[in-house]
């Protein structure tokens, strides 16, 4: 049988160096987003798809579709989302006038726009409750299973692609989210 295969940065080998922010500009949905891109000397991507490390499972609430894991084991890769974030305000910042269409916005002020998916060490992942995860046992993949049944300490691997920064109208304010999706996840058993 065919699989799909999804071409993915390991997470040990993701750099923060390597990653482009364009400017915002209109989705298909006609919704702005700057578009995240991720160039290093073998390579290039059109967004930025990482592989995770085994991570826990803390729980899945299917009224809001988030899927909170535990990153408290994989400090490095915390490091490396945290540093993303930061990387992603800082270049905010920088060109404001280009991303904001304003020129005297702090530096904090810029990182209060942002909705973080990291909490701590809880990563949290927003994926419809009918999303399929791969079942593996033993390196074999037998059978799938719906993200709503995950349960708390169930373990995974996933692909986390990072399309842009969407931004997010309120009544007189706008807000910035990581536009992520999961196209690809395995509870290793």
């Amino acid at each position: 049988m065919l699989r799909s295969m999804i071409l993915s940065i390991p997470y040990q080998s993701f750099e923060i160096e390597n990653i482009q922010l364009a400017p915002f500009k209109l989705d298909k949905n006609r919704k702005p987003i700057a578009r995240l891109s991720y160039h290093d000397p073998i390579i290039s991507f059109h967004d930025v798809s990482i592989l995770t490390p085994v991570i826990t499972v803390i729980d899945y609430n299917p009224e809001n579709s988030r899927l909170r894991l535990d990153l408290s084991r994989h400090f490095n890769f915390q490091i490396k989302l945290n540093t993303l974030y930061e990387y992603l305000i800082s270049t905010i910042y920088i060109h404001q006038g280009t991303f904001l269409n304003q020129l005297n916005v702090s530096h904090e002020e810029i990182r209060n726009l942002f909705y973080f998916i990291m909490d701590g060490s809880i990563l949290s992942l927003y994926i419809y409750p009918t999303a399929l995860v791969k079942r593996e046992k033993m390196g074999i993949s037998n059978t799938s299973m719906r993200v709503a049944d995950l349960k708390p300490g169930d373990t995974i691997r996933c692909i986390i692609t990072f399309q842009g920064i969407s931004q997010i109208m309120n009544k007189n304010s706008v807000r910035l989210r990581l536009h992520h999706s999961v196209p690809s996840m395995y509870c290793l058993d």
